[in-house]
């Protein structure tokens, strides 16, 4: 079940871009923050757990919690560290998917380079971020045991419904005492990282790990019999009772149904640009905003909304050179890529014209809603034509006219030649100018032109009607369509 929407609380704070060589340190330490636990609370906690809990963008950040004050111009021997890296987020246009390294270690932030080169870690993921929604905040849980060593990185909040991935590891007391670590630093890698709700807490906060019922099973009902309200079921099935992807695609389900009927859509829709902003949760909680994968999306946060993008598939797919336009992409499908793109702040001022930059920002272009106008100018279309047809004269020949000219076409009405030719869509076959009063049946003629309305029962029906001309094949009127429709030549006919 989805959480109640929490309020603002614990720390914030805007890491800057350094790399990993400067890392900002919190101002409350463990042991201070356990003293204002006991002044809250009558009773010490139950076990020796403690929880720290935090929300971020986009990943490529460093949690790391040590024994002693971090000094980099110092020698600092008696320095113990664990270190909990979150790799960046995945680039959504990556196919097959592709995520750096998170891990967790023992040892000192300048040492973070080499770890990931040597790939030395305690425990690691390369799938931490699957199944996400990493558009917005996503929330963190670091959990340690002091008493058995075990550390657990994994998600809260409603991505832990979508992800249960965790980085797990037992640190030996020789190696890391994790009851003697005291202050938390916090670093970043190439961009600046927003952090809010930083909280540590001695106790699980119900609130941020959403559950749901992974036994459930859908009743098995017989053929004939009635449900609770009286409705009687075609086939009963069983199939999702031990898949988790159909329990949380269910929840999923829910959850986005529940958030389109409560939350107010963004008149700005899928180019408002204060949803992604750190400091904007307020907008964010009052209203709402398409997600850019639309109905497709693998993690549904309740911000979004998965409307149904009826558009077709890009026949050059992810090969297309239109990849950077934003009215396209909103056309038409590709592969792993969304629907809709991330509106850049600077819009239409922007100056960045790569390829890269273009394929995953749009500009203030109009896209959102692109399929429902496609649909309408097509209705619009047939719907003009169907005008046009109504307007136009009726040809005295019907579908038996032969006169193609545009001008002709134009000002009267051919239905019968219409249907005819939807009927016989793929014969490439020239049209015989006879057209049904044609005598010609070699397969020879038959193959190269074509007679859509002529069959061997009425030209049989025709013949018997018909007088033997006299003169036969000698006969000079032979071309004649009026003569040849009174008399028949029964010797050039049978050829």
């Amino acid at each position: 079940t989805q959480p109640p929407p929490r309020l603002v609380q614990g720390a914030v704070i805007t890491i800057p871009s350094t790399n990993f060589n400067d890392h900002l340190v919190l101002p409350l330490t463990i042991s201070q923050a356990y003293k204002q636990y006991c002044v809250d609370h009558a009773q010490p906690p139950k076990d020796n757990t403690i929880y720290i809990y935090w929300r971020a963008m986009n990943g490529d950040m460093m949690l790391t919690l040590s024994n002693e004050e971090i000094d980099p111009g110092e020698k600092q021997p008696n320095l113990r560290c664990l270190i909990c890296y979150i790799a960046a987020k995945s680039n959504s246009i990556d196919t097959p998917y592709h995520e750096n390294t998170s891990y967790l270690n023992s040892g000192q932030p300048s040492q973070h380079a080499t770890f990931l080169a040597k790939k030395k870690y305690a425990a690691k993921s390369d799938r931490f971020h699957i199944g996400c929604n990493t558009d917005y905040f996503m929330t963190y849980c670091l959990e340690y045991q002091c008493s058995t060593g075990q550390v657990t990185l994994s998600h809260a909040g409603p991505n832990a419904i979508y992800n249960h991935e965790k980085i797990t590891c037992t640190f030996a007391k020789g190696n890391l005492d994790l009851s003697n670590l005291e202050f938390i630093y916090v670093s970043a890698g190439d961009s600046i990282i927003p952090i809010r709700n930083f909280m540590i807490c001695f106790e699980k906060q119900p609130n941020l790990h959403p559950t749901f019922d992974s036994t459930f099973k859908k009743p098995t009902l017989t053929i004939g019999a009635k449900d609770a309200v009286g409705h009687i079921p075609a086939k009963a099935t069983n199939d999702n009772a031990s898949n988790p992807e159909s329990i949380s695609a269910g929840v999923k389900k829910s959850t986005a149904d529940d958030a389109s009927s409560s939350i107010t859509p963004c008149l700005d829709n899928i180019n408002c640009l204060i949803q992604y902003k750190a400091d904007e949760s307020d907008h964010n909680a009052k209203f709402s905003h398409p997600c850019r994968f639309s109905e497709l999306c693998q993690s549904k946060e309740c911000q979004r909304i998965h409307e149904t993008h009826q558009v077709s598939m890009c026949n050059h797919d992810k090969k297309c050179h239109k990849l950077t336009d934003p009215f396209h992409r909103a056309e038409f499908r590709h592969t792993g890529m969304p629907d809709y793109l991330i509106p850049c702040r600077n819009q239409a001022k922007c100056t960045d014209t790569s390829t890269q930059h273009r394929m995953k920002y749009s500009h203030g272009e109009q896209v959102y809603g692109i399929s429902s106008l496609i649909a309408s100018q097509n209705a619009s279309s047939q719907q003009q034509q169907n005008d046009d047809r109504d307007s136009q004269i009726p040809c005295r020949w019907g579908g038996k006219c032969y006169d193609f000219n545009s001008q002709h076409r134009a000002k009267y009405a051919h239905p019968k030649s219409d249907d005819r030719q939807q009927q016989e869509p793929n014969d490439h076959r020239a049209l015989c100018k006879w057209g049904t009063k044609c005598y010609d049946s070699t397969s020879q003629h038959r193959t190269k032109y074509w007679h859509p309305e002529s069959q061997e029962g009425e030209q049989q029906g025709q013949d018997n009607h018909r007088m033997p001309c006299k003169w036969g094949s000698q006969c000079r009127m032979i071309s004649d369509v009026n003569h040849r429709s009174k008399y028949s030549h029964p010797s050039t006919e049978q050829k």
